[in-house]
């Protein structure tokens, strides 16, 4: 997929996210429900030979480790990370576009935030995954909470980020 493709079918899928899920963002609930209806929609408009994961533990096959040893995000990494990560406090990636298995091949991966978060250490995990695992395309999207909420649903910020 080229970057007009990609671009579209993140757009197509938030703009799903916001119409058919908005009680999902009114209701200010967890960010990993919004981002698995994230995954659904990009499951659905992705060519087949496409997988949509998300928070996902694997480099290739086996490799656990390349996940969350990259050199580049050893400085904010939580103390305590754990490979299999059953608290949440390693770096996956909220949601990705992929191959899976051996060869690997990584096109798109998504860092979501909801308002009021800064995000500044997603778009430092961002750069990493594009620049350490090789990803296409990278977007850092934050998503607009709470009831009568004036903000457009979704702001999009593409790596490389602008300054």
């Amino acid at each position: 997929m080229n970057e007009e493709e990609v671009r579209q079918v993140v757009s197509n899928a938030l703009e799903r996210v916001a119409e058919e899920d908005a009680d999902l963002l009114e209701y200010n609930v967890n960010e990993r429900s919004i981002t698995h209806q994230l995954a659904v929609y990009l499951r659905e408009e992705v060519d087949e030979e496409w997988d949509v994961d998300v928070e996902y533990n694997r480099a290739g096959k086996d490799d656990v480790s390349k996940a969350v040893s990259m050199e580049h995000l050893n400085s904010i990494i939580p103390d305590g990370a754990d490979p299999e990560d059953l608290d949440a406090k390693t770096v996956y990636p909220d949601v990705i576009v992929h191959k899976r298995g051996e060869p690997y091949e990584n096109l798109l991966v998504i860092e979501a935030k909801k308002s009021g978060s800064s995000g500044e250490y997603d778009r430092e995990k961002l750069t990493a995954y594009v620049e350490e695992l090789e990803y296409k395309f990278g977007v850092f999207v934050k998503f607009s909470i709470g009831e009568n909420n004036e903000e457009p649903p979704y702001l999009c910020n593409w790596y490389p980020f602008e300054t």
